[in-house]
């Protein structure tokens, strides 16, 4: 039955919902050369982190947006696009983790850690990260009567996090047969990077069918340090649209 929920919620969370409404417009002839767009746009995310050897790697995920955006339609082929935008993303780490706050050879971690064997403690962890920032985007289309037949997209996205924090579910082996789940636990650690440099390259078109683009994104800054290794966790992948 959960399965059936997150599939179904991955579903509805891939639909790409766009509304829009002109404030503003200055035409030459029929082309429009202002206007000013509120959109809401979601996607599933594929390989929400790159690195697979760290507490925080996961494997998708997905991020709602909502951008304000005022664009200049700079020619019959090329638009360009800036303005304010908030990203949500949620992403399931892969491995079952635990908050470490022990004491291993004389040295506290601070971070997460990766439980090898997850008979107590921690089972399961959700990263919720969500950041404003500034969108620019350019786009071109090759076909200038039609627009919507195919376009493709060049943005730039800089933010800082206004929340970060993890959901942890923990469950504690008691007997064989006896387990006892002690709920979710909201914590934060110091291992998420405030800053959000991100660089998205987008193809869409009318004619797939149902997948009408797709945007592949990579973070120019890491996503996650670990505190104690110190290593860089970068948040890299590919969003489709419905």
């Amino acid at each position: 039955m959960k399965k059936i929920i997150v599939f179904g919620l991955a579903l509805l969370l891939a639909t790409s919902i766009i509304a829009q409404s002109d404030v503003t417009n200055k035409t030459t002839g029929s082309q429009k050369q202002f206007s000013v767009q509120l959109g809401l746009s979601a996607g599933a995310t594929l390989y929400a982190n790159g690195n697979d050897h760290s507490p925080y790697y996961s494997k998708y995920g997905f991020q709602l947006q909502i951008p304000l955006m005022a664009n200049w339609q700079l020619s019959s082929h090329w638009k360009l696009s800036a303005g304010l935008r908030y990203d949500f993303c949620w992403m399931p780490l892969y491995y079952a983790v635990e908050p470490a706050g022990t004491v291993i050879d004389n040295f506290e971690e601070h971070g997460l850690r990766i439980n090898q064997t997850p008979t107590t403690g921690t089972q399961k962890a959700y990263a919720f990260n969500s950041y404003v920032g500034i969108p620019i985007e350019l786009k071109w289309y090759p076909n200038s009567e039609r627009k919507n037949l195919f376009f493709i997209g060049l943005d730039f996205f800089a933010g800082y996090a206004v929340t970060q924090w993890f959901d942890i579910s923990t469950v504690t082996h008691i007997t064989d047969d006896n387990w006892s789940w002690d709920g979710y636990n909201r914590d934060t650690f110091n291992a998420m990077n405030p800053w959000k440099m991100e660089l998205g390259l987008t193809f869409s078109t009318d004619l797939i069918g149902l997948v009408h683009g797709i945007r592949f994104f990579t973070n120019i800054l890491p996503t996650y340090k670990d505190p104690d290794s110190g290593e860089k966790i970068y948040m890299t992948g590919i969003t489709m649209f419905l």
